[in-house]
C-alpha cells in the first residue's frame, strides 16, 4: 500500500516538470526489446541526424542497442521520469504504461503487424482479458496517430480499436515492412542470410511460420514436414530446406517437433523479416506472414490442422474465408497444391485481390513515420 501510495505521488509530481521537445520514448511488445516498427523509426531518426534523444523501455538489461539508443529498466523509476517529460512516445502494444499522457506530448501507435485472420480487440471482447480491454480503450483514447499498410487493417482500426475523433489513421506502410521491399531482391544479403545455416543459394528455401495458439495445443503444427519438403523439391525441380520458426509466445512448443538437416529450427531467430527475404515460399495458418509474402510477391500457403479448434477457442475473421492463397486442412491437401502450383495463375489471384482490398508498402513508411512524428511533435509543443 506504501509503495502505491508513493508511486502514485511520485507520478503526480513528475507532471510539473517540463516536457523535453528532443526527446522520444519508445516500447516494444511490453519491454521485449529492440525491434519490430519502433526499431525501423529510430533507426530513422538516427539516419536523419536529427538530435533526438531516444529512450528505449526494456525489461531486460543484457539486451543490446546501438549507442544512440538510451536504454532504461521498464517499470523503474526512470520510466515514469522519461515517458512523463517526452516530447513523444511511440509503442506497438495497447498497455498503460503509468503515466498519463499530457495535452503537449506526441502519442504514436504503429501496432505490431498487417491485417490478422484472428479476432482482436473490439471483436475479441469474450476472449481478452478485462484489464487488457481497459488498457486497449485507453490507449485508443490518447492516440494521435495510429499506422496502417493496408485498407482491410484501415478498417479494422476503425471498427475494433476504439480510437478518439482526433486519431489519424496514417496510410503509409508498415517500417518494418520497408526492410521487405527494398531488399526482395538483395542476393548478396539473401546469400548472407542463408548461409548462416549452410543452405546454398540456389536452393528453394520455404519457411513455415504459424501463430500461437492461446491454449499452447500442438495439433495445427503437425504436418508431414518431409513430405512437404519432398513436394516443392520435386515441383521446382531445385534442392529444397524447410525453416520451422513459431511464433514466440510457442517457442516452448518447438521441443515436441522433429528436426532433420533439412528442416531446421529457426524460432530463436530474432528478425522473421530477413527469414522472409530469404525464403522463396512460405507455409502458414491464421498469421499475417501471408501478406508480407504478398507485398514481395512471393508464393503464401494456408494450412489450417486444426481449422473448428481455433475458430472455437479465438475466432476468425469473416475477410480469413476470401483470401487468395491456396488453403488446405491436411497435408496431403497441401503437398497436392504445392505439385499443381501455378505462379501465373496465383499472381493473377493476388493482384485481383489486392487490387480491390490495397495494401501501402512502398518502402519509405519509416520516413514518412518521423516526418508526421516531428511535425506534430512541432505542432503540439507550439500551441
Amino acid at each position: 500500500m506504501k509503495k502505491k501510495i508513493f508511486k502514485h505521488i511520485y507520478v503526480s509530481l513528475l507532471r510539473i516538470l517540463p516536457i523535453k521537445k528532443d526527446k522520444i520514448v519508445f516500447c516494444n511488445f511490453s519491454g521485449r526489446g529492440y525491434g519490430d516498427n519502433p526499431k525501423y523509426i529510430a533507426e530513422e531518426i538516427h539516419k536523419r541526424n536529427l538530435n533526438i534523444d531516444m529512450v528505449w523501455l526494456c525489461a531486460d538489461k543484457e539486451t543490446i542497442f546501438p549507442p544512440y539508443i538510451r536504454f532504461v529498466k521498464m517499470w523503474s523509476l526512470r520510466h515514469y521520469y522519461e515517458l512523463a517529460t517526452a516530447g513523444a512516445i511511440v509503442s506497438n502494444v495497447r498497455i498503460d504504461l503509468g503515466v498519463e499522457k499530457r495535452k503537449k506530448q506526441t502519442y504514436l501507435q504503429t501496432w505490431h503487424g498487417p491485417f490478422g485472420s484472428k479476432r482482436i480487440e473490439g471483436e475479441a471482447l469474450d476472449i481478452l482479458k478485462k484489464e487488457y480491454i481497459v488498457s486497449a480503450i485507453h490507449d485508443g483514447a490518447i492516440t494521435d496517430a495510429i499506422i496502417s499498410n493496408s485498407q482491410l487493417l484501415d478498417e479494422l482500426y476503425k471498427r475494433a480499436f476504439w480510437l478518439n475523433s482526433h486519431s489519424e489513421i496514417l496510410r503509409i506502410g508498415l517500417p518494418r515492412n520497408d526492410f521487405l521491399v527494398n531488399n526482395a531482391d538483395n542476393i548478396e544479403l539473401i546469400t548472407t542470410i542463408r548461409a548462416k545455416f549452410n543452405i546454398p543459394a540456389n536452393a528453394y528455401m520455404v519457411l513455415y511460420a504459424p501463430t500461437f495458439r492461446d491454449d499452447y495445443t500442438t495439433d495445427g503444427y503437425k504436418l508431414n514436414f518431409e513430405e512437404i519438403r519432398e513436394a516443392f523439391e520435386n515441383r521446382f525441380c531445385r534442392p529444397c530446406w524447410m525453416l520451422i520458426r513459431l511464433h514466440p509466445n510457442a517457442r516452448k512448443q518447438v521441443e515436441q517437433m522433429k528436426f532433420t538437416s533439412k528442416i531446421i529450427n529457426v524460432t530463436s531467430y530474432p528478425d522473421i523479416q530477413e527469414l522472409s527475404i530469404a525464403s522463396d515460399a512460405v507455409i502458414s495458418d491464421y498469421s499475417s506472414t501471408v501478406f508480407d509474402f504478398s507485398i514481395i510477391k512471393k508464393p503464401a500457403f494456408i494450412c489450417a490442422l486444426d481449422l473448428q479448434h481455433y475458430v472455437e477457442t479465438r475466432g476468425l475473421v469473416d475477410e480469413f474465408y476470401h483470401y487468395p492463397f491456396p488453403f488446405s486442412e491436411s497435408s496431403e491437401e497441401l503437398i497436392k497444391q504445392i505439385y499443381d502450383f501455378d505462379e501465373i495463375e496465383y499472381q493473377k489471384k493476388i493482384e485481383a485481390y489486392f487490387g480491390k482490398k490495397p495494401m501501402y508498402d512502398m518502402g519509405n513508411a519509416s520516413q514518412k513515420a518521423v516526418d508526421w512524428l516531428v511535425n506534430k511533435m512541432k505542432e503540439k509543443l507550439l500551441k
